[in-house]
C-alpha cells in the first residue's frame, strides 16, 4: 500500500511512553491548533484541495439550498446532486491502474467478480458538516481531551470528536466512535440480507434506535453514556422479538459499556457482556460480527493494538443517496455476490489509515483489520479484516451519505463481503421501509432505555 509520507503523524513518542504505563497525555500542540478553522476544517480535515484539483477544497459542506424541492422531513433522502455524471469506471480489466488508490479489498472485489463488480466513480462533493457548538466542542477537545488508561476510552472531552489532531491510532479510532452524528435521536426501521451463493436470499427486518445521550459531557448521572441503543428484530418469526440494549461509554477503563439483551423463549431480560468483539450477528449468518456494526464499535483498544499509518487519496463509497430509493427495488439492489454496483457512487477523498493488529494473549476471529476513515466525517469507509494467518478474509464497504435535517454525513447501509465463502451480509437498506426519523427528546428520553423498558418492549 503507497502511503502519502509526507502528512504522516509524527512526534508521538511521549504519547506512546505516557500510553505505556498506563495513561496517555495526548493534547494537540498550541500551532497545530490554532490550524483549526484555518487550513484545517472543525474535524481536522485538510481544507485545501489536492495539486490534481480531483479533491477540492472543503467550503463548509452541503449547501442546504441545494435540499431537493418538497422535500420534507421522513422522506427519502432524494440526489441532491441529480447534474453529476459518472466519471469513469473502475473494473477488473483497469483495477491495476488505480490499485494505489483502493484499499486492498475492494482490489480483492473487483477481481473475485470480473464480470459484475464495478466503481461508478463520481465528482468529488465534500458535504460532511456539523453544528456551530458542535465545532466549538471539537476545537476545545483539541487542547483538553486525553486518552483514558489503556486507551480505554476518552476523558476531558466536550460533544464529540475528541481527537481532531490525532497522535496515534487509537485516537483516531475514538474520532469514529465519538464522532459527530447529529446530536440526536435516530430511528430506523432497515432490512438486512445474506445472500446464497446463488444469489437467493431472504429478508431480515430490524428497527434500530441510536439516542445521543444529552447528558454527555454535562455533569449528568449519565455523564459517560455517550449514547444509548436497541435493536428489534421484526423477521424473519425464527428471530422476531430478539431485543438488545446497550449503553455505550467514553471511559471504559472506568465504565465498561453495559448490554442487555430479552431473550425471547424465557420472556426475560439478562446481561449479555458477551454481544461485543467477534460474537456472531443472529441474522447475518456466519458473516458478520457485533464489533463491525456502524464499522467497528466496542471497547476497541482491549483486543487490537492500533496503528495510525497516515493519510493517502482513495476511492471509498460516498454520497449514495440512489441506493436507498424507493423506487429501486430489493430485487434490483440484491444480487450474487455483491450489491447492483449501477445504484451505488465512489468518489475520491483523502483518508486516515489505520491499522490494528490483534494482542498477544488476545482472541478474536480477525489477526488484523486496517480501518480507512474519511478525513471530513471521521467515518470508517472501507474495513478490511485479515484472518489469524495474515490472509485478507473479508472486507466492509460503508455507504456513506448525507442527513442534511440532522447537520451530519453518516452512513445507510454497509455491507461485509467473505471473500472466501463468495458471500456478503447487508444491513441498513431501507428502500421498502420507512426512512430515517430524527428527533430531541432531551433528557426525559432516557427512560426508554433501561432494563426495564427493554423488559416492556418485549413483553408488547
Amino acid at each position: 500500500m503507497k502511503l502519502n509520507k509526507k502528512i504522516i503523524i509524527t512526534g508521538s513518542s511521549l504519547a506512546l511512553s505516557c500510553f505505556a504505563a498506563g495513561t496517555a497525555v495526548a493534547k494537540a500542540p498550541a500551532d497545530e491548533v490554532a490550524k483549526l478553522g484555518d487550513t484545517l476544517t472543525w474535524s481536522g480535515a485538510e481544507k485545501a484541495g489536492n495539486a490534481e484539483g480531483t479533491i477540492p477544497a472543503y467550503t463548509g459542506g452541503f449547501d442546504k439550498s441545494k435540499i431537493p424541492a418538497g422535500w420534507k422531513p421522513g422522506m427519502s433522502y432524494t440526489n441532491p446532486f441529480p447534474e453529476d455524471k459518472v466519471l469513469f469506471t473502475i473494473n477488473a480489466s483497469n483495477v491495476d491502474q488505480y490499485a494505489d488508490k483502493l484499499a486492498p479489498g475492494t482490489i480483492a472485489m473487483l477481481k473475485a467478480w470480473p464480470d459484475t463488480k464495478y466503481l461508478n466513480i463520481y465528482k468529488t462533493r465534500r458535504t460532511a458538516m456539523a453544528t456551530d457548538q458542535a465545532k466549538a466542542d471539537i476545537k476545545y477537545n483539541a487542547t483538553n481531551a486525553t486518552l483514558a488508561p489503556r486507551g480505554a476510552g476518552v476523558l476531558n472531552m466536550h460533544g464529540s470528536t475528541p481527537f481532531p489532531i490525532p497522535n496515534e491510532g487509537v485516537e483516531a479510532v475514538w474520532n469514529h466512535v465519538i464522532r459527530w452524528r447529529g446530536g440526536m435521536r435516530v430511528i430506523q426501521n432497515e432490512a438486512g440480507f445474506a445472500p446464497q451463493v446463488d444469489g437467493s436470499y431472504f429478508k431480515t427486518t430490524i428497527t434500530v434506535n441510536f439516542f445521543f445521550n444529552p447528558e454527555f459531557k454535562k455533569g449528568g448521572k449519565t455523564d459517560d453514556i455517550i449514547f444509548f441503543y436497541t435493536s428489534k428484530v421484526n423477521s424473519p418469526s425464527r428471530l422476531t422479538g430478539e431485543i438488545i440494549l446497550l449503553h455505550e461509554t467514553a471511559n471504559q477503563s472506568d465504565h465498561p459499556r453495559i448490554v442487555w439483551k430479552y431473550y425471547t423463549g424465557q420472556r426475560r431480560v439478562r446481561r449479555a457482556p458477551d454481544v461485543g468483539h467477534d460474537n456472531p450477528s443472529a441474522s447475518a449468518d456466519g458473516l458478520f460480527v457485533s464489533d463491525q456494526v456502524d464499522g467497528i464499535n466496542g471497547a476497541i483498544n482491549e483486543r487490537f493494538q492500533w496503528t495510525l499509518k497516515g493519510k493517502k487519496e482513495m476511492y471509498i463509497p460516498y454520497n449514495n443517496f440512489d441506493m436507498n430509493q424507493p423506487e429501486v427495488s430489493y430485487d434490483q439492489l440484491i444480487q450474487k455476490g455483491h450489491l447492483n454496483p449501477q445504484w451505488t457512487r465512489w468518489e475520491l477523498h483523502r483518508v486516515w489509515v489505520i491499522e490494528g493488529k490483534l494482542r498477544e494473549g488476545q482472541r478474536h476471529i480477525y489477526g488484523k483489520r486496517i480501518l480507512f476513515s474519511d478525513e471530513d466525517s471521521w467515518q470508517v469507509s472501507v474495513h478490511d479484516m485479515y484472518d489469524t494467518k495474515g490472509e485478507l478474509w473479508r472486507t466492509q464497504d460503508m455507504f456513506g451519505t448525507l442527513f442534511w435535517d440532522a447537520t451530519m454525513h453518516w452512513v445507510q447501509a454497509y455491507a461485509t463481503y467473505d471473500l472466501l465463502a463468495k458471500r456478503y451480509y447487508v444491513r441498513g437498506v431501507v428502500n421498502e421501509e420507512k426512512p430515517y426519523e430524527f428527533d430531541q427528546p432531551g433528557v426525559a428520553g432516557m427512560k426508554g432505555y433501561t432494563a426495564a423498558a427493554l423488559r416492556r418492549m418485549g413483553r408488547r
